[in-house]
């Protein structure tokens, strides 16, 4: 095995403030950075190996191998990727103008980025997201990178990249491969979708690119083409690699968040704690509260209460709504009044999953009520670094 030399650590020149390494790339947005040291992460990106690492006052980064080709503005790539162009604590400032916790959130969760990743991947990773866990769907996209990506090796190990859409479709058995490697039912959604990506599209992947320029609701119905794509996956791929800031992916968590946060708050007559109605634009006020009266109307989410969720965030948070879903669900995750559960010590004579009353999201963008699946699993935000 022959290794590059490392380069020479650079500073990014970014506060622990607006961007923390172990918050943002644990938190379920990105599953292929390795942890490689002490407060250091690695992850082969733009056909490099991009090592990262947190110190108390920034972040700093290096190459330690490089494939023929590959871009030499890491750093501007770096930038672009932890979307450093936009502030995290004036956004904090801004939505604690509408919602107080804000002020909390920004302290107890700093520097927990949305990130702007590349689409290819994001695409597929969250289709593998389907009915899944972080360790699993880690597991599987580590195996999907050494089916078909590039291998780089470094004085850290051998990483591999994310293949591009035509690297996997010269396999003429996708389907057949994906099972082999452990993707179950969802290989077929990987072979349908890249069929079809292929078949539609001289260039795939500047296809789904150009979604980056396109409207929310236009990128959403492209992508809901796609096999194994349902609203959630959807909205997740828009927030995360396509630039729509107000995407909002709702599962039954974060739909409990809204109902618990807001429902209560907006439509009380108490006048301390409808301050929240009053911070509120006077034009959007009476579409807010139309909001919060569809989302009192049902106790688990359907079709209607999954977008009447979505468009509160965009009337409270936009332009930035995603974002804030993001941070009030990993605060959320964290709070301490939660209801405490006692476990039964009573085995099941079978073993089996337990039941999950999140919606089916990614499967099926039609069925009201929408039918469960998994509980955190499909937004997957900072629950990976308690589990």
């Amino acid at each position: 095995m022959t290794t590059q030399p490392p380069s020479p650590w650079i500073d990014l020149n970014v506060s622990p403030k607006e961007l923390r390494l172990d918050s943002t790339l644990t938190c379920g947005q990105a599953f292929r950075w390795k942890a490689t040291g002490i407060d250091e992460w690695t992850c082969a990106l733009w056909d490099q190996a991009i090592d990262l690492k947190q110190t108390p006052t920034t972040v700093l980064f290096r190459t330690l191998g490089t494939l023929p080709g590959a871009c030499s503005d890491v750093e501007g790539m770096l930038r672009d990727y932890f979307q450093l162009h936009v502030g995290f604590d004036s956004l904090c400032s801004t939505w604690s103008q509408v919602d107080s916790d804000f002020i909390q959130l920004r302290e107890t969760h700093r520097g927990v980025r949305t990130l702007r990743q590349p689409v290819v991947e994001t695409l597929f990773t969250f289709i593998a997201s389907s009915n899944n866990n972080i360790k699993r769907i880690t597991m599987l996209v580590d195996k999907l990178c050494e089916r078909y990506g590039a291998a780089i090796d470094t004085e850290k190990g051998r990483f591999f990249t994310f293949p591009a859409i035509k690297q996997i479709a010269a396999d003429p058995q996708i389907e057949l491969t994906l099972k082999r490697l452990g993707f179950g039912y969802r290989a077929k959604y990987y072979a349908n979708s890249i069929e079809m990506l292929c078949r539609e599209h001289t260039d795939p992947e500047a296809f789904l690119l150009e979604l980056r320029t396109a409207s929310l609701d236009s990128a959403r119905s492209e992508l809901l083409r796609l096999s194994g794509v349902g609203p959630k996956v959807a909205d997740c791929v828009c927030l995360m690699a396509l630039d729509k800031y107000d995407a909002v992916p709702i599962d039954t968590h974060i739909w409990q968040v809204a109902q618990r946060r807001y429902v209560n708050r907006i439509l009380t007559k108490d006048a301390k704690s409808s301050t929240m109605l009053n911070l509120v634009l006077p034009e959007k006020r009476d579409a807010v509260v139309a909001l919060v009266r569809i989302l009192q109307t049902s106790k688990t989410p359907t079709t209607k209460t999954y977008e009447a969720a979505q468009q509160l965030f965009v009337h409270l948070f936009s332009p930035y709504a995603g974002w804030a879903q993001g941070l009030l669900f990993s605060g959320d995750l964290n709070r301490s009044d939660k209801p405490k559960t006692t476990k039964k010590t009573k085995a099941p004579t079978k073993r089996k999953a337990a039941a999950d009353p999140s919606p089916s999201l990614e499967t099926s963008s039609e069925t009201t009520p929408l039918k469960t699946n998994s509980n955190q699993q499909m937004r997957l935000r900072s629950s990976a670094r308690k589990k």
